[in-house]
């Protein structure tokens, strides 16, 4: 049991630690679309023990190496061999460890969890224990594996992880945590949008003209290109006015969860259409929790929902994220009443505020 308990906490540590490393290291790019790449591993492998069969093998650690294909944002695949040498605790005969295996992965795309993209996985895998006497024994096995992937630059990628692993013949069962580097290729981003046409300079204005129609003669008027029906001043440039927006929106979420709604996409648009057409504004994400739970989770679980709203607009509508600010409030802050069901969910919630200013011209007054 003490060998049982150390094993789980260390799949504990490998899974928790990118959110340790520093913040910069998971930032350095967007998330490519597709790509190939190679890699080491490194995991602690726990065999389960059977006299006949392994005789009394102990735990170990296991290095491979592995290739994979992301596919598109939801989809990867990985081949992996991994091999190591081991001394039966009961003799001194050495036993050979060796294994193939073969991982398809979904990858949750738009969920972010401090930095790190989380990814299920199930696979095949072919298990073979040799002695040094040439005794072999081979399995079968089928195995499922949960992991968060990393960026740590513009090729490197971090993966931690647990992968649990069952006999299809006599349904022994392995564990084994896991972290490995890998290194990217062949990239795939998506295409940038294109670029706006450069307007078409306008003719040069003749005596005595006034090329605009703002009643202010060409070779007087400083602002040539002033739009029909804007009001100017004497040099022919347009008055201008102070229009302000503000924009408050409640998207609600299920109990325990970071996934933002389906029917909050249009909305979010809208406030996407706000920054466009302001682009000097700035938007506040502030992500509730419901009372049920612990405080420091509820912390936690704010701070996700914001972050993961956040991500909508930035890879659903393209806001820059430097124009996003986000921040978890927990269970601090509830709207309703958490006594009730129908309050706790108006609490799970993140609002997104915004508030912005622009210019716009001063329009005639229209003749009735």
């Amino acid at each position: 049991m003490k060998t049982f308990s150390c094993c789980w906490h260390l799949a504990l540590v490998s899974l928790i630690a990118p959110a340790t490393l520093p913040a910069d290291m998971g930032n350095h790019e967007q998330w490519p679309l597709s790509y190939w790449y190679v890699g080491g591993e490194v995991g602690y492998y726990m065999i389960e023990q059977d006299d006949e069969r392994t005789g009394q093998l102990p735990d170990f650690w296991r290095p491979s190496f592995q290739v994979g294909r992301r596919f598109n944002r939801y989809l990867s695949s990985q081949l992996q061999f991994g091999q190591a040498d081991r001394t039966l605790r009961d003799s001194e005969q050495d036993v050979e460890h060796s294994q193939l295996s073969l991982q398809a992965r979904l990858h949750g795309n738009g969920i972010n969890l401090f930095s790190t993209h989380p990814y299920l996985g199930l696979g095949y895998a072919r298990h073979e224990l040799t002695t040094d006497s040439q005794d072999s024994t081979e399995e079968n096995m089928v195995l499922v594996e949960i992991g968060v992937q990393r960026l740590l630059g513009q090729h490197l990628m971090l993966d931690v992880g647990y992968r649990h692993l069952v006999d299809t013949g006599d349904n022994f069962t392995d564990r084994h945590p896991y972290i490995a580097l890998n290194y990217r290729l062949g990239q795939r981003y998506p295409e940038p949008p294109a670029p706006a046409p450069k307007p078409t300079p306008p003719p040069a204005p003749e005596p005595w003209q006034d090329s605009d129609g703002d009643g202010v003669e060409d070779r007087k008027d400083k602002c040539p290109d002033t739009p029909r029906g804007a009001k100017v001043d004497a040099e022919g440039c347009p008055i201008m006015l102070t229009e302000s927006v503000n924009i408050t929106l409640d998207i609600e979420f299920a109990f325990n969860s970071t996934e933002v709604p389906a029917r909050y996409l249009a909305d979010i648009g809208k406030i996407a259409t706000v920054m466009v057409e302001y682009p000097e504004s700035q938007l506040m994400l502030e992500g509730h929790t419901d009372s049920i739970g612990r405080a420091t989770y509820n912390q936690a679980l704010s701070q996700a929902r914001a972050s993961a709203v956040k991500r909508v607009l930035i890879d659903r509508f393209r806001i820059d994220a430097s124009r996003i600010d986000s921040i978890g409030l927990g269970e601090s802050q509830p709207v309703a009443d958490n006594a009730t069901e129908a309050g706790r969910a108006r609490n799970r919630r993140v609002e997104a505020i915004i508030e912005a200013s622009r210019q716009v011209m001063e329009q005639k007054q229209s003749a009735d």
